[in-house]
């Protein structure tokens, strides 16, 4: 399965660092979920490639406000 998390040219898919969200819930089905449900708790930043959420903006590609 490829990490690509979107085709826009605003995200570096090939080089994903170990703690952003489209690394840590790959590959599908079979990510460590407790370790995600901690960064996802409450979140605040949803990914405008992926659409995934987290608590801290530095867990996301391309993050934005969810407010």
């Amino acid at each position: 399965m490829e990490n690509k998390c979107c085709s826009s040219s605003e995200c570096d898919c090939e080089n994903i660092p170990e703690h952003k969200m489209c690394k840590l819930t790959q590959p599908a089905n079979k990510f460590d979920v407790e370790k995600v449900k901690k960064l996802t708790s409450n979140p605040k930043f949803i990914c405008t490639c992926c659409g995934r959420t987290a608590n801290n903006r530095k867990n996301l590609c391309n993050p934005v406000d969810l407010n």
